[in-house]
């Protein structure tokens, strides 16, 4: 969502939606006179998202900024202090070298379901998936999917969107191979919750848009399509 004449520094839809991006897929680094923020996405599945998102941000904090593409990923870097100092200081997101396992939704935009769900969206624009699996009985099972380093906001994501009539399932761990860290997975099954969704939350990521409007209308519950169940390594996580 973006609107326009969005004033510098205060909080409204347009920066929590920004802020659900730097969430999922985002970074802040600071270093004596370095204030830096940078996103890095899929450059062929992100492409259009991200021409979304250099947009958004031009309208929520009047900086413009460039794509880059750098080797196997595509690039937007911003640089400024103020915008910096604001979401340390104010919003109090958390950064660092252990934000992908501690970071959550900041408590101020967990007030006002206006700027939640566009934190929301945000994180689900870069860190979730639209699919259809293969279930018991089921052949394709539509799926949305959040997956986060941070067990915290795993749990905070799940009771936020159960608290909205959302049927969410047990969050799940999982550790891949190729990263020393653990995935923390999500769950929203079935074609209830993708409609539900998409008129209740969206997407701003065009290509996650079309695969749920796909599903939705019956048009991509197709094998070419699906998620297999394979055996991993996971492991159910209990409620908190």
């Amino acid at each position: 969502m973006i609107t326009q004449n969005t004033p510098l520094l205060k909080i409204n839809e347009d920066i929590a939606e920004f802020v659900g991006a730097l969430i999922g897929d985002g970074y802040i680094y600071t270093n004596k006179n370095k204030y830096i923020i940078g996103f890095t996405g899929n450059p062929i599945t992100d492409k259009e998202y991200y021409e979304y998102l250099r947009r958004l941000i031009n309208i929520a904090w009047k900086k413009e900024v460039k794509i880059k593409l750098r080797g196997r990923g595509i690039r937007i870097v911003i640089n400024s202090k103020n915008i910096v100092n604001f979401l340390i200081n104010e919003i109090q997101i958390k950064h660092g070298i252990n934000k992908s396992e501690s970071v959550v939704i900041p408590e101020v935009m967990t007030k006002d379901w206006s700027l939640t769900k566009l934190v929301i969206r945000g994180i689900v624009d870069t860190d979730g998936s639209v699919f259809v699996s293969k279930k018991p009985g089921i052949d394709m099972y539509p799926s949305i999917e959040i997956t986060t380093s941070s067990p915290e906001l795993a749990f905070q994501l799940r009771n936020i969107l159960l608290s909205r009539g959302f049927r969410v399932a047990k969050i799940w761990s999982y550790k891949s191979k190729l990263s020393k860290r653990i995935s923390y997975k999500v769950p929203l099954n079935g074609l209830e919750n993708v409609g539900k969704w998409l008129k209740e939350i969206g997407f701003s990521n065009p290509y996650k848009l079309k695969r749920a409007k796909e599903i939705w209308d019956g048009r991509d519950l197709n094998p070419r399509h699906s998620r297999r169940n394979t055996k991993v390594l996971c492991s159910t996580v209990p409620a908190q």
